[in-house]
């Protein structure tokens, strides 16, 4: 009743229809990395995978892919969340950052340790009041949760354990 789609057949993948792909990729769904890119051109033309380089590296050529300004792009929006900078390292490994690039951006991020407690302390209050944790089963529980949102152990540690000073 249904065709599946086929993957396109060997004699039918060009240089010119693979880097049409990519570019197409970028325009619909905004910025790639190349790591990512390549991991699509690969799975898509796998029968014939020898343009998927090439098309690549003129992309990269030409500044349409660049993955230092992607980078960076997205490190200033996932600082603004309430997140450690654990859980940005991560979102941006998964993106197919190398760990220089990973490093750069998140070194360059304007942020301080108190703002790491401030938004760690925000979670705390949240989810949990505003009031220090005394059960060590909440204690844990809260601990996890900020830890899996990217604070260190540090942080979160001091979070749980802080006395909200009355206005």
């Amino acid at each position: 009743m249904y065709q599946k789609k086929s993957a396109p057949k060997a004699e039918d993948i060009s240089y010119q229809r693979v880097k049409s792909y990519m570019l197409w990729l970028i325009e619909r769904y905004g910025d790639y990395s190349a790591k990512k890119l390549q991991q699509k051109a690969d799975f898509l033309f796998k029968a014939d995978r020898q343009y998927n380089e090439s098309a690549l590296a003129y992309l990269i050529e030409r500044g349409i892919v660049n993955d230092l300004r992607y980078a960076k792009r997205l490190t200033e929006s996932l600082a603004e969340k309430n997140i450690g900078v654990n859980k940005i390292k991560e979102k941006l490994y998964s993106k197919g950052f190398c760990r220089q690039t990973i490093a750069a951006c998140v070194g360059a991020l304007p942020t301080t340790e108190q703002d790491y407690f401030d938004k760690a302390l925000t979670l705390k209050v949240k989810k949990f009041g505003a009031e220090p944790i005394s059960d060590i089963k909440l204690q844990q529980k809260a601990l996890r949760h900020l830890i899996s949102k990217g604070f260190s152990y540090g942080i979160a540690k001091q979070v749980i354990s802080h006395v909200s000073e009355p206005y």
